[in-house]
């Protein structure tokens, strides 16, 4: 799968954001960091620890026993540097446990195809709740005439001439709109149980890049909900059942919807 153009975020972003607590998540339990040599007083550990996670063990006579920081041992970087008096002792093993911060190649192993998926139905989830296309392109629609006079679109069109109508194949040109709440209006009603195909351009910018910067909060709200797919935390779901079939719908996470509802289309 590759992204779409018309997703809101990319792989970095979202991989970015899912690195969330990234040192709390990256911990080492115990590495290996090497044997006294009773002349040796620096070890390196594989990874730089976060301050204050770090703690180092030196085990002599099969019993490990913690090490105290500026007493025992000092750290620079990833260096420990045993002081005078408490160099480890020939054969007694060095082990450390630390918290390290995520790199830039951290999730090269994370399918990137799946989250692909997670960000295509993000933003979908994100435009539906809102009704705007966030990257530009070209809608096409499908209505059904219910002889009323207002047709509500699913978006919201950039502008009125991009909109083009036909009703039972024929094109339509008598209407009037209101772009901000993406209605169009029949001068007097859209005629019952014919096929309406209303085609129109929505969106905010041209394309990913170009879009973002005008959609901020969108673009976090849609962040929050990859999270909240990728974590499976659906601790908030509304369920609509239809007969013969059982459907669950996920509720956006209350954060996104804060973010989303100034762009929401105000319903009439």
């Amino acid at each position: 799968m590759t992204l779409a153009a018309t997703a809101l975020v990319d792989l970095t972003q979202a991989k970015n954001y899912l690195r969330v607590d990234a040192a709390a998540s990256l911990h080492v339990d115990a590495e290996y960091v090497g044997t006294g040599s009773d002349a040796n007083p620096t070890f390196t550990l594989d990874n730089t620890p976060l301050a204050g996670s770090y703690k180092v063990w030196v085990n002599t006579a099969g019993t490990p026993v913690l090490q105290v920081e500026a007493t025992d041992y000092t750290l620079a970087t990833a260096t420990i540097t045993f002081l005078a008096g408490h160099i480890p002792a020939v054969g007694a093993i060095v082990t450390a446990s630390y918290d390290y911060a995520a790199t830039e190649d951290t999730f090269e192993s994370y399918d990137d195809e799946l989250l692909e998926q997670l960000i295509a139905a993000a933003t979908k989830k994100a435009e539906d709740y809102t009704g705007r296309a966030f990257v530009q392109r070209e809608i096409i629609e499908t209505h059904i005439g219910d002889n009323k006079q207002v047709l509500k679109l699913y978006k919201q069109p950039i502008v009125a001439e991009s909109i083009s109508i036909t009703i039972g194949g024929d094109e339509f040109t008598t209407w009037s709109e209101r772009l901000s709440i993406g209605r169009l209006y029949h001068l007097i009603v859209w005629p019952l149980d014919y096929e309406i195909i209303v085609t129109y351009t929505a969106g905010y910018g041209a394309d990913r890049d170009a879009t973002q910067p005008l959609v901020p909060d969108a673009v976090q709200a849609v962040l929050l909900i990859i999270a909240n797919l990728f974590e499976n935390r659906t601790d908030k779901v509304d369920s609509i059942n239809i007969s013969g079939l059982g459907s669950t719908s996920y509720k956006l996470p209350s954060q996104a919807e804060e973010l989303l509802n100034p762009l929401r289309v105000n319903i009439l």
